[in-house]
Order: C-alpha cells, then sequence, then structure tokens
C-alpha cells in the first residue's frame, strides 16, 4: 500500500461523519437498484411458475395428420438436443352429447389421446384420481361431476363418438352479417373449410345463422364407446378447453379416421419468439407451428408484445434512470464538498511534490474504499428489504398478478441482477466523483494553504462584482433583491455575481428533490388508476348480487309472441310496427312483474339486506354524431368500445344498455349529479342520464375513454314488421350485397326452420316498417351508479324503474339483478342462499324459461381490490419515502455544507459590522434566488418525467388523459421549502458557533 493510498485511507477515518454519508448515499444508490431490480425478477419467477402450474412449460405448438410421424421427429429432436422435452395430444373423436349435458359442457366431449409428461408439459393433472393408463379409461372435466346427472370416479361412461364434418345448408346463407367472435386463429383455420371437410377440435362450431355463410356441420361415423372414470381435473387451460367443449383424456384409444395430433415442445436458450418458431421448425420440418405460449416466453424473459408489460418494461427503465441521476447527484455533492472541505490538505500534498495523477488517484481511492463498504451494504439492505415487504405482501402480490395465491410470491435473488447491480452502482461512483478528482488535482497551491480555494472568484466574475460594486452603481443597481432585502439582498446580489457558479450545487440539488417528488406523485397517480381500470372500475356498493334471464324462445314460441301470445293462446298477428312494440311492451311488462316478485322474495332471505335491483339489456339507438367522442364512433378503433362509425346521414349508430334502476337507487343517484329525480318521470317526454365514461380490455391493453360527451335526443327502435312478420332483431353495421359495411340499423331474422325470408340487408332496410321513440339524454355522469359500479362499455343510459312500464326499450328479454349486503365474512353462504331462492321463485311461474343463474360475491372481489389497491399503495408509498429522503438529504447536505464553507466570508462580514438583521436577509435572499433557480428547471424536467410515466401507462390504459399530481406539486414546495430552512438553520447555527477571531486566522497561513 503506497503512501498516497494511506494517507487517503486515514483521511476516510479521521472524518467519519462525512464517510458515513457518502456510504450511506452509495448504500442507498445500490439498496434502490437491488430493490427494483430484485422486484422485477421475483414478479417474473411467481408468474413463470404461476404459468407453469395453470398452463404447463410448453412454448409452443406444432400440428400433424400423423401422430407416428411426429413422435418420430420428437425422437430425433430430443436425441439432438433441439428440444428438451415433448408431450402430444391426439384427437380420438367427439362425443355426442343430449341437449341437457350440452347446456352445462359444450356442444361436444372432444376426447384425445395424451402422451409424455402432459402433467408438467401441459399442465393436465387429477384433482381427483389418476391420469388415464390403458384404453378404455378417461380423464374428464369436474364439471361433469356437477351435472343433474353426476359422474364419479370408477362409474362408465358410454357415448356414441364421432368426426365433426361439415356441410352446406340447404338454403341461401342469412341476409344479415350476424358473425359471432372468433379469434384471428381460429378465423384463418375457418377461411380453409370447404363442405365434407372434417374438423378437429381447434375450430369453433359451425353455425351458418351466426357466422354468416352457408357451412354447418354433423357428426358422423358413429361409434359407440365406453370408457372407465379413472379421474377428474379442475384447472382449464389452452390445451383442455377447446372450441367446441372441455377435453377428456385417454391414453391407446384408436382414433377415428382424419383426426389430428398437437404436440408440445420446450427448448432451451432462446432469445425471441422469432427464433423459438423458426428452431421448432427446424425439429419438425412436416409440422407446422400453429401457436406460442407466449404468456410463458414473457416470464421467460422472451419479449412477445403485450402492452401491459411494455407498460412494466418502461416504468421499470424509468425509475432506474431517476435512481441513477439522483445517487450520481448525492454522491458527487458529497464528494464535491469533501474535496472542497479538504482543499488544504490537497495544497499541501501538491506542496512536498505530490502529482495531479496522485491527487486524482487520492480522491478515486477513497470512492473505492466508500463503495467497496457501501455497495455490499446496499445489496443487502435491498435484499432485505425486499424480503420483508414480500413477507408481508407476498400473497396480496401473488393475488394482484395471477388471480390467486396457489403459487405464492417469493423472493427471487438473480446472481446476474446482483452482478448488474454492483457494475452500475460502481459506474454510478466512478463517474460522480469524476469532476472532484478533476478538482482536485487542479488545486492551486496558494490558495489552498490560505483557504482561499473554496472561495475564489472565477476572472469573469471578479469583473461584473467590481462593475455591480463601483460607487455609483451599487445602490443605483440594487435590482428586485435590494429592493426587497435591504443591504443584505444587495450582497447577495453582489456574490451571486462573484461567482456565477455560487449556489449551483443547491440549485440542482432542489431542482432534483422537485424531481423526485414528482415522480413519486406520477408514478402514484397513474398506476394507481391502471390498478382501478384493471380491477373493473370499480364495484358496486353491494356485498352480493344475485342476475338471472329468460331464455330466448325458439322459432314455435317466437312465433306465439309475435300474436301477443304469452300462454296457449293465440292473438292476431301485430300489423303494423307499433302494434309489435306494444306486444314487446307487455311482454317486458310482464317480466318485470315476476322479477318484482323475485325481489321481494329475496329481500326476506335471512342476513340479505336488500340494497336495490335493476333490469337490463340492449337496443338499437341512432343519435347525432356530435353527442359521442371520436373514440367511440373510430370504425377501426383499437379499443374494444369501437363502434361502426358513422352513417351518411350524420348518425351514430350503436347498440345502447338500457338500465332501469329502482326508483330509490335512481333518485339518490340524480341528486348526486345535481338533477332533479322527478324530471325524470314524464311518460310523455322520456329522459335519461348517460354514463359518459367506459371501461374495457381488448386483450392488449386497458381503455378508460369517454362515450357520450353532450346531451341531446336519441332515436330509439322498438320494434319492425317485414311483409307481415315481426322481425326478430336489428343489427348496427351489417353488410350490403356487394359486401359493403353499412352504418344503418339493419333488421333480421333467426329462424330454426325454412321459414325466414331470403332477402338482403337492403330489401330488409327498405322493405321493413320500424317503430321508433326519442329519448332525451338529459345529464352526463362521468361514473356510473353506486349500484352498477363501473367496467361497462359503450353508450349506457340509466332510467327510473317506473317508466319501465310504459317505455321499455328491449327487443329482448331484460337481465335481473339485485343487490345485498351482508353480514361480515358470511357473504358466501348468503350468496348461495340468495341463488338457490332466486331458482327456486323463478321455477314457480311457467310463462318463461330460465337462461341463467348467477350471483357475485363483490364482498370477496372487494376484498382483492383491496389487496390490489395495498400492493400499489405501499410500492409507491415506499418509492416516494426513498427518493424523497433522497431528495431531502441531498437538499440538506448541499445547502448546509455550502453554508459552512463560508464561515470566513460570513467572519469577515460580521467583522465590519453587518447586522444580524441585514445577514439574516442576505441568505433569505440566497435561498430564494436557489429556490427559483431550482424550481423552474426542476418544474420542467418533472413535467418531462411525467410524460414519459403518462406514456408508458397509456400504453396499457387507452384513453388515459395527461395530467399533474397537484398534490404532489403542493408536497414538494412543502418539503423543499421545509428543508432549505432546516438546512439554512442548521447551518447558521454551525456559522455562528465558529469563534469569529479563528474563523479569521484561516486566511493567515
Amino acid at each position: 500500500m503506497n503512501a498516497m493510498t494511506t494517507f487517503t485511507l486515514k483521511s476516510l477515518r479521521a472524518n467519519k461523519v462525512r464517510t458515513l454519508v457518502t456510504i450511506a448515499g452509495v448504500a442507498l444508490a445500490a439498496a434502490l437498484l437491488t430493490a427494483v431490480l430484485t422486484s422485477y425478477t421475483s414478479l417474473m419467477d411467481m408468474m413463470y411458475r404461476g404459468e407453469a402450474h395453470s398452463g404447463g412449460t410448453w412454448q409452443a405448438q406444432v400440428q400433424s395428420n400423423n401422430l407416428n410421424q411426429l413422435e418420430d421427429e420428437a425422437k430425433e429432436a430430443l436425441d439432438s438436443g433441439a428440444i428438451t422435452t415433448f408431450a402430444a395430444l391426439e384427437n380420438v373423436g367427439f362425443g355426442q352429447l343430449t341437449d341437457e349435458q350440452k347446456n352445462q359442457i359444450g356442444y361436444y366431449l372432444p376426447i384425445a389421446n395424451i402422451t409424455g409428461d402432459v402433467e408438467q408439459i401441459c399442465a393436465i393433472r387429477p384433482s381427483e384420481g389418476r391420469l388415464p393408463q390403458a384404453p378404455g379409461e378417461i380423464l374428464l372435466s369436474s364439471i361433469w361431476q356437477q351435472t343433474d346427472q353426476p359422474v364419479k370416479l370408477g362409474d362408465t361412461l358410454t357415448l356414441p363418438v364421432g368426426q365433426r364434418q361439415a356441410v352446406e345448408v340447404d338454403d341461401e346463407s342469412p341476409s344479415v352479417d350476424q358473425t359471432q367472435w372468433r379469434s384471428a386463429e381460429d378465423a384463418q383455420r375457418r377461411s380453409t373449410i370447404e363442405a365434407g371437410s372434417l374438423l378437429d377440435s381447434s375450430i369453433g362450431y359451425l353455425n351458418a345463422a351466426l357466422d354468416g355463410d352457408s357451412l354447418n356441420e354433423q357428426l358422423t361415423n358413429l361409434q359407440e364407446r365406453t370408457f372407465t372414470v379413472v379421474g377428474f381435473y379442475n384447472d382449464v387451460n389452452y390445451c383442455s378447453n377447446t372450441n367446441v367443449g372441455l377435453m377428456a383424456f385417454t391414453c391407446g384409444e384408436t382414433p377415428l379416421e382424419g383426426m389430428t395430433a398437437f404436440g408440445y415442445a420446450t427448448l432451451d436458450d432462446a432469445s425471441s419468439s422469432a427464433q423459438i418458431e423458426e428452431r421448432i421448425e427446424g425439429a419438425f420440418p412436416t409440422s407446422p407451428v400453429t401457436r406460442l405460449h407466449t404468456a410463458m416466453l414473457r416470464y421467460m424473459g422472451i419479449n412477445t408484445g403485450g402492452a401491459i408489460w411494455d407498460t412494466f418494461y418502461g416504468i421499470m427503465t424509468i425509475l432506474a434512470a431517476v435512481i441513477i441521476v439522483s445517487c450520481v447527484s448525492l454522491i458527487y455533492n458529497a464528494f464535491a464538498i469533501s474535496v472542497a472541505e479538504r482543499s488544504g490538505q490537497f495544497g499541501l500534498l501538491a506542496s512536498v511534490g505530490a502529482s495531479r495523477g496522485q491527487l486524482r488517484r487520492a480522491v478515486v481511492t477513497e470512492a473505492l474504499a466508500v463503495a467497496l463498504v457501501g455497495i455490499p451494504l446496499g445489496l443487502l439492505v435491498g435484499i432485505g428489504g425486499c424480503a420483508v415487504t414480500f413477507y408481508f405482501l407476498g400473497d396480496g402480490i401473488a393475488t394482484l398478478f395471477s388471480g390467486n395465491s396457489t403459487v405464492p410470491f417469493r423472493l427471487a435473488v438473480e446472481p446476474m441482477v446482483l452482478a448488474a447491480v454492483l457494475a452500475l452502482t460502481l459506474v454510478t461512483v466512478l463517474f460522480s466523483v469524476f469532476v472532484p478528482a478533476w478538482r482536485a488535482s487542479r488545486t492551486n497551491i496558494i490558495d489552498a494553504l490560505r483557504g482561499r480555494q473554496s472561495r475564489r472568484a472565477s476572472k469573469k466574475g471578479e469583473k461584473r462584482a467590481a462593475r455591480a460594486t463601483g460607487p455609483s452603481q451599487l445602490w443605483r443597481q440594487r435590482g428586485i433583491a435590494g429592493r426587497v432585502f435591504g443591504i443584505g439582498g444587495t450582497l447577495a446580489r453582489t456574490n451571486r455575481r462573484r461567482g456565477a457558479s455560487k449556489g449551483t450545487a443547491a440549485s440542482v440539488s432542489l431542482a432534483l428533490a422537485i424531481v423526485l417528488l414528482m415522480t413519486a406523485g406520477s408514478l402514484s397517480t397513474f398506476l394507481g388508476t391502471l390498478a382501478d381500470v384493471a380491477s373493473g372500475g370499480g364495484m358496486p356498493e353491494g356485498d352480493v348480487a344475485v342476475s338471472a334471464g329468460f331464455m330466448s324462445p325458439s322459432e314455435a314460441k317466437r312465433q306465439n309472441l309475435r300474436n301477443g301470445s304469452y300462454d296457449t293462446q293465440t292473438a292476431t298477428q301485430p300489423a303494423t310496427a307499433q302494434e309489435a312494440a306494444e306486444v314487446a311492451q307487455a311482454r317486458f311488462a310482464q317480466q318485470a312483474t315476476i322479477f318484482a316478485e323475485a325481489y321481494k322474495a329475496l329481500s326476506a332471505v335471512p342476513d340479505a339486506e336488500a340494497i336495490g335491483w335493476r333490469l337490463d339489456s340492449f337496443a338499437p339507438v341512432s343519435m347525432d354524431a356530435s353527442m359521442v367522442s371520436s373514440h367511440l364512433v373510430a370504425e377501426n378503433g383499437e379499443t374494444s368500445l369501437a363502434s361502426d362509425g358513422v352513417a351518411e346521414n350524420g348518425k351514430f349508430n350503436t347498440h345502447a344498455l338500457f338500465i332501469y334502476l329502482d326508483d330509490a337507487a335512481f333518485d339518490a343517484y340524480a341528486r348526486q349529479l345535481g338533477q332533479n329525480p322527478s324530471d325524470y318521470y314524464n311518460p310523455d317526454h322520456p329522459r335519461a342520464i348517460a354514463i359518459g365514461r367506459a371501461y374495457g380490455n381488448n386483450g392488449i391493453s386497458y381503455t378508460l375513454i369517454d362515450t357520450v360527451t353532450n346531451t341531446g335526443t336519441v332515436q330509439v327502435t322498438l320494434a319492425g314488421v317485414y311483409k307481415g312478420r315481426v322481425v326478430d332483431g336489428f343489427a348496427v353495421g351489417g353488410r350490403n350485397e356487394n359486401g359493403d359495411l353499412t352504418r344503418e340499423i339493419t333488421p333480421y331474422f333467426i329462424s330454426d326452420d325454412d321459414s325466414r325470408p331470403s332477402v338482403s340487408d337492403d330489401e330488409m332496410l327498405a322493405g321493413t316498417q320500424v317503430a321508433t321513440y326519442d329519448v332525451e339524454i338529459a345529464a352526463i355522469a362521468d361514473e356510473a351508479p353506486a349500484a352498477l359500479g363501473g367496467g361497462g362499455e359503450g353508450v349506457q343510459l340509466v332510467l327510473p324503474m317506473s317508466m319501465a312500464s310504459s317505455h321499455a326499450f328491449f327487443l329482448h328479454d331484460p337481465s335481473f339483478h339485485g343487490l345485498f349486503n351482508t353480514p361480515e365474512g358470511e357473504s358466501a353462504e348468503v350468496a348461495q342462499a340468495l341463488i338457490d331462492r332466486l331458482g327456486d321463485t323463478l321455477a314457480d311461474q311457467d310463462q318463461f324459461t330460465v337462461s341463467f343463474l348467477y350471483m357475485n360475491d363483490y364482498a370477496t372481489g372487494l376484498n382483492q381490490n383491496q389487496i390490489m389497491a395495498t400492493v400499489v399503495n405501499v410500492f409507491c408509498l415506499l418509492f416516494t419515502v426513498i427518493l424523497a429522503l433522497i431528495a431531502m438529504a441531498n437538499v440538506f447536505n448541499t445547502v448546509t455544507n455550502g453554508l459552512i464553507l463560508r464561515q470566513r466570508e460570513f467572519a469577515v462580514m460580521r467583522s465590519i459590522g453587518l447586522a444580524n438583521r441585514q445577514f439574516r436577509r442576505m441568505i433569505a435572499s440566497e435561498c430564494a434566488t436557489w429556490c427559483l433557480r431550482g424550481l423552474i428547471p426542476g418544474s420542467l424536467i418533472s413535467l418531462a418525467v411525467a410524460y414519459l410515466l403518462y406514456q408508458q401507462v397509456a400504453g396499457s390504459l387507452k384513453g388515459l388523459a395527461f395530467f399533474l399530481p397537484w398534490s404532489y406539486v403542493a408536497l414538494a414546495a412543502a418539503l423543499t421549502a421545509c428543508t432549505i430552512l432546516a438546512s439554512v438553520a442548521y447551518g447558521m447555527h454551525r456559522c455562528k458557533a465558529a469563534n469569529l477571531v479563528e474563523a479569521l486566522r484561516t486566511d493567515s497561513v
């Protein structure tokens, strides 16, 4: 160890306070980086394990019509190391189900042979029993245990098994495009189907009436097969959930002709999804890749897209940059002050022969010594902090990101991450000491020994000071500071002119404090909004909701309904659209009465406190395009709320959700909006409240957009009659005979037989008599009523229940929703009792068939939302506190030491008679200047950082408006002001505590 190194280490030991402060800065930098990156790796680890548990470890799916060839290719790939694991599912056939089973299970029972380790690779694992091990054994979904005729372990299951085959319908294709939603993969597969094609489990059910084409399907080559049930599975994933029903698994069964096999493979050392696809295609040259397991790849660190993860990565990058910049400033100021305080030491060393290189190395050695202690300490603090945080919030984080806590959230420390933090922090330290080391090497020996190095003005500053202190100019050019603070302000202005850089460190520290606090505020605000929308935009203010609806009638029953008959009697066919609307109104009124009685019965359930109820359904509306936002009318919008655009007459046509809220809840909602509830009960002039903001999720990003933006009149389509027949419904945005997308509200028929008229959209539109009614949107609310919660999409109109008796704007049967409170901890039991009572009540009437019954345990869901909010809030709070501590410590350290270094300057002023009052005014003027010089650039930089965070969050939350968190603006201003006051008070106390004579003698060396 050479003399300079020994001297440096002794200097560190001699100045314990300064050394500890510097070590704390380095440790804090390392701890923050460790915490951020370890949180990321821990989250990825949990998501990987969760996806492996629920969806399997497979990375790519391939498809083949020859299982033997597929397995041969897999064996060769395994032997060569091209892939690491492989499993296969081979379609055996499709079991024919009864009508009752179809209502509960699906169109068919797809049956597949299993090959390989499907438990790990495909996450097909029994929740009860075991996997099939021989032909004739079968593993079923646990739904079979809950049917009207439940199946148990050991039971035998006998059913016809056949092949799905596409067939041409006898009549012409439907005149209206009623295409149901299809995934891109499914749509691509369906485009190649022709009549006579055999269909595999990856293709959705063919229904010409819904698909807008001429293909239906049927089961052919039926063979009766018998299986013994050896197990059930609970978890449904991509491998077990087909487009026509939940898969059943067997092994060794002989597949029917034309069946497809799907292979699932994993491989190592892939860096991109394109590379995985390329390597899998090379391993299986005759079997095309049909799907990648994008979630698994993403959690393995392979970028596969997805807005929410792009947001996550972007936020992590911004936070890392902010942390590095703040720590550079903190460490830089610590070393800059250290060098300034020891200018005499460096002058002495230079006077005895130390070279500039040795002086630079002395400062760098000091930095390395500090880093040697601070970085490991920071790593331990960061890991320990994460461990404690995850211990208390682990279940909440697991629930937030995976929906359950089956896969626990645990601390995952990656050696590469620790190495990256170590390297990054070391680079940060070395970068921070570059300028102080350069300054130390440029020390002027004479000035340093005389104690003037830190107070020497630049030549430019000396000239400016000379002009400013000229006798004729001194009072004439006092400036604002001189006029406000008197001679103290003038002295402060003169000091500022003596050295343009004087106070720069303090101003930079203040600017950085503003940036750090505003970054924390923006992060907290934007993440809180994203978490709120991700949870559905809020929940109803109740513990439990039960819902029900009536089944749409079959064609035979619809004829009776069109005739105005709801029982066995037959009435006269409506001759006009208005008569058809009156029939629909009567049908709705009868259902509303049934649901009102059901709500009364539910209100009598023990421990169920009734809050309110509603009826809702969709109906086509036409409104001026100026009444809705541009997001809503975008024909090819990026959100799930994009509708069908604007018609040629300037009208926006869409299906609106009409919500009839019970009168008490509606009145409270109207009063909350400053409306008079009585204005909404006039049957001659119906009014509604529009919900102006909508939440959604298009599978890529969340949406938070404005929908209805202006009040006005909405025209509702009530009913239509085409050539003496009441139409079954209206489509918005159908296609004309040329295949062009229209913007019209077009009537259509859905028939179970050949009685449907074969006409084009244009003919239907021109030949249908339509009944309409106008509704005024009298008010627009930002949020849905408390009884509804958030999460709705599109145009939503709220009306009082009393109006439903005369104005029920429904073409289809409404759905019922009742809301109740329950005693704490008993929501599940009460919800079950409510749904049982609702089912019994609706079963007592025989005029309508119940379509669905379900319950929502909002108390449990609210707990999940609270967990989500807690995780987000705790993360933001910890980040805010840490950044605030960095900012305040930086300001305090810079301002305090800056004042202490000026002890001799202050002693000179006091020695020539400067009064304490004017002295305080001089310091106040300088502080005001520091604040202004720090506040303005700090605010501008804060605005830029806030906008960057907004851009990242907006990538996952479409429609989020940019705004500044003004509460954090006020907090930043208050904290920085308090810190400056504390810093100045402490610094001045230290200066006053010094002996005046000793302070003046520092120049006598």
